[in-house]
């Protein structure tokens, strides 16, 4: 490696390199906030926010801040593991068995281009304004159960569907790089194929489920945001977003994106290490 390639590699040039443009972006907005613009509020603002999660907005049809990073992680939450519960088992049948493959392939051909948000209205008229509360203590109980009943089913439904196809697509080209070797190796053994599956096609798989799930993570992010504007949602950032834009509460807006940011910048990286993890046999392997 050449000087010059260490040098741009060496950490604090990566920082410094990397804090360009949120440098920018910060400038940007303290000059729009001296400008006295209604819309862009001042940092006072916007921090007294973030460090107040759990206090009520005096002036906003919205729950705390807190509450409402609560409820837009149990929706992503529980449509994404409902994606990986479905995709990954389904992707491994798919890629080892071509009758199953067959299958599927036509409809998940044709469903992965539909964005899920043009697929919510239509959820939300079949499914109305169910949710796990109403599934579970039935209709006339759930309004006693205020997290559950927030929790509506169109929308984890509409969640597994913008996760499922990049964790299941993933899946299968990991399946289908596992050597013959290795294979073969399992079966001259004497191994079923849960033995397979669990030692050999599910460790080499990981690294690729782990990135098919960065990818989803931020569809998903995109999904519940737009997701929480429908009617029938009365809290996540989604909603405080819309709420504070209409009656011109900024800095409930400025703040519900820094927070959607630096989670989605936490979870990324969460997913990058761990695809790292267990990808790092294959760099040995080479």
């Amino acid at each position: 490696m050449s000087s010059d390639a260490k040098w741009q590699d060496s950490a604090p040039v990566k920082y410094a390199l990397g804090s360009i443009i949120p440098g920018l972006v910060i400038l940007a907005w303290w000059l729009g906030a001296r400008s006295g613009s209604a819309v862009v509020p001042s940092f006072g603002e916007v921090f007294n926010v973030l460090t107040h999660p759990f206090d009520e907005p005096p002036d906003l049809n919205s729950r705390s801040l807190a509450f409402s990073v609560m409820m837009t992680l149990i929706r992503l939450f529980l449509g994404f593991a409902l994606a990986i519960a479905t995709a990954v088992p389904l992707g491994i049948l798919a890629a080892r068995n071509h009758v199953v493959e067959y299958v599927f392939s036509p409809i998940v051909e044709l469903a992965r281009p539909i964005n899920p948000i043009v697929l919510l209205p239509i959820i939300t008229v079949l499914l109305g304004v169910s949710s796990i509360a109403t599934v579970v203590y039935g209709q006339t109980e759930a309004w006693r159960h205020d997290v559950p009943d927030q929790v509506q089913t169109a929308m984890i439904l509409i969640l597994w569907y913008g996760a499922f196809f990049p964790i299941y697509t993933a899946t299968i080209q990991g399946v289908r790089s596992v050597g013959t070797a290795w294979l073969e190796t399992m079966r001259l053994m004497g191994a079923d194929n849960a033995q397979t599956i669990r030692h050999v096609i599910l460790p080499h798989t990981l690294p690729f489920i782990a990135n098919g799930m960065r990818i989803a993570l931020g569809t998903v992010w995109l999904v519940v945001i737009a997701a929480e504007i429908f009617p029938g949602t009365r809290s996540g950032l989604g909603y405080m977003l819309c709420t504070a834009c209409k009656t011109s509460e900024y800095e409930y807006t400025f703040s519900a994106i820094i927070v959607i940011g630096a989670i989605g910048l936490v979870t990324n990286s969460l997913l990058r290490r761990f695809e790292e993890r267990t990808g790092h046999w294959r760099a040995v392997q080479r």
